[in-house]
């Protein structure tokens, strides 16, 4: 009796190499359900943000059309030495006052007309607030635009730094990347705008590479020969070609974007330099 009921309980004992054919397919559909969970919470997300900063955008009318913007721009090839080189800054009819209510942070407006990006500029006590709270102040994490909290907001650094995530629904900075994929959009729109409560600032993209968080990019310049050491490292990583014509002798502003380059969690940055070519007081 003995032998046989070892021989039964031998028989039901379910080898390794059963047990783990039967935990994968449990393994994998756990991991399908928190999958879709997150895919869903992420989509659900995208949206939340989205409305939100499309809201925004009802405080921002354009004044200058997108073909008088042209013209000027076509008009650049024709000027003389004697004549301003850039074109004039777009009129844009922002109300200040009613971002600043919305939230007292709110520094500037951001307009890439390369990448037809444009967004509200917020700046914290911190730069960690804002990577998962939205202009509105609601948890989310497309997070906001933000400027660099040791910088003036007026631009009187000698760099600026202005930061975004790189969202899959390529919102916020989600587009910056295609600067690099696709140079000719520098050529077409080679400026960035910022709007300001006191002024309105023209900037010409430069430079575009990748880099790492903890790279020499992020040294705050406090000197002039901080500033041309500075204009050697972008020149040697630099990988938008052409741009040989920006006279640094006087020491332009600089606006630094930077984004995430890569999975979540990577070290790894996009960064468009640009410099302050115009500046127009606002009355």
């Amino acid at each position: 009796m003995k032998n046989n009921t070892e021989s039964s309980e031998k028989k039901k004992a379910l080898k390794p190499k059963e047990i783990i054919n039967k935990f994968i397919p449990v393994v994998l559909i756990a991991i399908m359900i928190v999958s879709g969970i997150n895919t869903v919470l992420s989509l659900r997300s995208y949206r939340l943000a989205g409305a939100e900063y499309e809201s925004l955008e009802a405080y921002v009318v354009p004044v200058t059309t997108e073909a008088q913007h042209e013209a000027y721009e076509s008009e650049e090839t024709e000027v003389t030495e004697e004549v301003d080189p850039y074109p004039d800054i777009p009129e844009m009819d922002i109300d200040f006052d009613a971002l600043t209510q919305i939230n007292p942070d709110f520094r500037g407006w951001l307009s890439v007309p390369a990448l037809a990006l444009s967004y509200p500029v917020v700046q914290g006590t911190d730069n960690e607030g804002y990577l998962n709270e939205t202009f509105e102040h609601v948890r989310n994490k497309a997070g906001a635009i933000f400027m660099d909290s040791y910088n003036y907001p007026d631009f009187k650094d000698f760099n600026t730094f202005i930061y975004g995530h790189s969202m899959k629904d390529k919102s916020m900075f989600g587009t910056l990347k295609e600067l690099g994929e696709n140079p000719e959009l520098v050529s077409e729109h080679p400026y960035i705008y910022v709007y300001t409560p006191k002024a309105s600032y023209q900037f010409r993209i430069v430079a575009y590479y990748v880099t790492r968080n903890d790279s020499d990019t992020y040294k705050f310049l406090q000197k002039p020969e901080e500033y041309d050491a500075y204009i050697d490292y972008i020149e040697g990583v630099n990988e938008l070609s052409g741009i040989t014509d920006i006279d640094y002798r006087e020491y332009p502003k600089l606006l630094t974007l930077s984004t995430c380059k890569g999975a979540h969690g990577t070290v790894n940055r996009f960064v468009v330099h640009s410099v302050l070519v115009s500046k127009e007081a606002r009355e």
